[in-house]
């Protein structure tokens, strides 16, 4: 099974470990930088209207590479240009519109729960919010049978979803998206959030000894799921979704039912507008 788990996980992208190799240098060089960036035409444009986006709030309109790294430094250009060639990599496993619609959905809720309940890095939430299941697409090109698994899991949480794919599959999409989060450079403590969404209740609970990073952003996820569900349950894009998950993550955050369910109908409105 271990090698049938390795052969899912797709190789870094030379451009990635290029950048990771210059961004661990005491002084990374911006021109060096750049001059990588620039050499993928499709890359470069992708990224430059990530950056123009409102997920960055920037006041002026950005037009080169260069002055993206001195308004966002290396570390969140890097952390775009992951996200960005990881998510055209994933695009290669078929039609799969609905996960990254929902998995767009949930990245912003997490940027604005994450502004409002929670003292974590914006840029981290989002990119929990897109890779939480990115092991789900990798399944789907390992196994010829994994979409007929999902049509047939129904709604189940997170513990027993990744229970009945062990037993199936002999490992779960959390551990091989973590296993990818990890290969792809993602810092450790986004990795464990990934891995550890089965357990979320041990991990908000200090059952767990985990990076209390890691605690926040499971928290957030939670909510912000809880939110997307409610959305496309409305649209009826998706099933209603069992509440209990949501306790351990408002306890965690310190955040009572009554708030929450204020907060919560605030971003339905939001995303309804």
């Amino acid at each position: 099974m271990e090698q049938k788990f390795s052969t899912l996980i797709p190789p870094q992208p030379e451009i990635l470990v290029q950048l990771a190799t210059e961004l661990t240098r005491e002084q990374p060089n911006q021109k060096r930088v750049a001059e990588l960036l620039k050499a993928d035409v499709a890359l470069y444009s992708t990224i430059l209207k990530a950056v123009n986006s409102p997920l960055y709030g920037l006041a002026v309109t950005v037009t080169s590479i260069e002055r993206a790294l001195s308004l966002l430094g290396f570390e969140r250009i890097f952390n775009l240009v992951r996200l960005t060639i990881l998510r055209n990599t994933l695009k290669k496993t078929g039609r799969l519109e609905r996960f990254w619609d929902t998995a767009k959905d949930v990245a912003t809720l997490s940027v604005s729960i994450s502004q409002r309940l929670a003292k974590l890095d914006q840029d981290d939430a989002y990119t929990l919010g897109m890779l939480h299941d990115c092991g789900l697409p990798l399944m789907v090109q390992g196994f010829s049978d994994y979409r007929q698994f999902l049509q047939s899991a129904g709604n189940l949480d997170p513990a027993n979803f990744a229970q009945q794919e062990s037993e199936l599959f002999g490992f779960n999409h959390f551990q091989v998206g973590a296993r990818m989060a990890e290969r792809w450079f993602l810092p450790q403590y986004v990795v464990d959030a990934i891995r550890l969404q089965p357990r979320i209740d041990e991990a908000l609970t200090d059952r767990i000894e985990i990076d209390e990073r890691s605690r926040y952003l499971l928290a957030v996820l939670t909510l912000a799921q809880d939110i997307s569900a409610e959305y496309r349950y409305y649209w009826r894009i998706a099933p209603k979704q069992e509440l209990s998950r949501l306790q351990p993550a408002l306890s965690f955050l310190s955040v009572c039912d009554y708030d929450y369910l204020n907060f919560k109908e605030q971003l339905l409105e939001e995303m309804g507008a």
